[in-house]
C-alpha cells in the first residue's frame, strides 16, 4: 500500500483537529476550582413556589431543604438560616465563598433537584 502525500497531509490535519476538538471540550466540562479568600461569602438568592407540597411542609421548609442538600455539591457551608426576602424569593449566604466552578454546581443543583412539588428559578450570587 503506498501512502500519498497528499493522504498523509489531510491525515495530519484530522488528526490535529480531532485532538484540538477534544482538549476544548476538556476544558469546557473540566471543574477545576480557583482559591478563595478565608473569612468570605457568596450570597445566593432565588425564586421558589410550591404547588401544593406535603401537608404540614411549608415553603420555608423546603426552601432550607434544598439549599442545606446543595451546600453538599460545594466546598462552603451555609451561614445562619435561609431568609424569605419577600415575594416568593429566598436569600441564603455561604462561607467561604463559591468560586465560578461552585457557583455553576449550586445553580444547578439549586434549579435541578427534585423535592416534590418545589419549583425554584432566577438563580443570581451576590
Amino acid at each position: 500500500m503506498k501512502l500519498s502525500p497528499v493522504g498523509v497531509v489531510l491525515g495530519t490535519i484530522g488528526l490535529l483537529v480531532g485532538v484540538a476538538g477534544v482538549l476544548a471540550l476538556r476544558e469546557a466540562t473540566l471543574s477545576t476550582h480557583e482559591p478563595v479568600e478565608p473569612g468570605t461569602t457568596t450570597e445566593v438568592r432565588f425564586d421558589a413556589a410550591t404547588r401544593g407540597g406535603e401537608v404540614g411542609q411549608t415553603l420555608d421548609e423546603m426552601v432550607s431543604a434544598l439549599v442545606v442538600t446543595c451546600r453538599l455539591e460545594v466546598s462552603s457551608d451555609l451561614v445562619g438560616d435561609v431568609e424569605d426576602i419577600g415575594d416568593d424569593r429566598y436569600r441564603a449566604v455561604l462561607a467561604p465563598a463559591l468560586d465560578e466552578t461552585n457557583r455553576r454546581q449550586f445553580r444547578g443543583c439549586v434549579e435541578d433537584w427534585t423535592i416534590d412539588q418545589l419549583e425554584t428559578d432566577n438563580v443570581d450570587f451576590g
